[in-house]
Parts: C-alpha cells; sequence; structure tokens
C-alpha cells in the first residue's frame, strides 16, 4: 500500500499541475490574441492604403472626365473651322470665276 501512495499524485499535485496546464493555455491564448491585434493592425494599414489609392483614382477619373470634355471641344472646334475652310475655299472659287470673267482692263 506504501507504494502506491508513493506513485499516485496527491490531489495538491493534480491541482498544481491542473494550474501548470491552465496558466500555459493562457500564455498561448495570450500569444494568439497578440498576433492577432498584429494582423488587425496590418490589415488596418492595407485598408487605409487602399483608401489612399481609391483616393488617386477618383482624382484620375475627374482628370480624365476634364480631359474627355476638353476633347470634345477641340474637336467641336476642329469640325467648326473645317467646316469654315470648306465655305471659304468654295467662296474663293467663286471669286476666282467672277475674276476670270471680267475683262481684262477692268480688274484694278
Amino acid at each position: 500500500m506504501s507504494n502506491d501512495l508513493t506513485t499516485k499524485p496527491t490531489i495538491e499535485t493534480v491541482l498544481e499541475r491542473i494550474d501548470n496546464f491552465s496558466n500555459r493555455v493562457d500564455e498561448r491564448f495570450q500569444r494568439i490574441d497578440e498576433r492577432f491585434q498584429e494582423i488587425d493592425e496590418r490589415f488596418q494599414g492595407i485598408f487605409e492604403r487602399f483608401d489612399r489609392v481609391d483616393e488617386r483614382f477618383d482624382r484620375v477619373d475627374e482628370r480624365l472626365e476634364e480631359f474627355e470634355k476638353e476633347m470634345h471641344r477641340v474637336a467641336s472646334l476642329a469640325h467648326k473651322t473645317k467646316e469654315e475652310m470648306v465655305a471659304f475655299r468654295s467662296d474663293f472659287k467663286e471669286l476666282r470665276t467672277q475674276i476670270s470673267k471680267v475683262p481684262d482692263g477692268q480688274s484694278h
């Protein structure tokens, strides 16, 4: 019977082991919590970067819209100028025709 007493842990030993186990589990959970905190901070940094990228894209979009409007204005002006040149050529041809019909002595 005395051998049984030395091999069987006492209730105090069992409680100490449970307490040690509990402490190890608590430490592991603490480390896990710290890792999750680090990950959360990294994600926060990534989210902030995405926000800045979104802002930059918004500014680029605004610039492209302004550029597109300006291109439409230039295209409209070019079209109008082309129309005026066609009309000018037509008027110039008509003037040449009229001048060619004037007798030589009356052209000055």
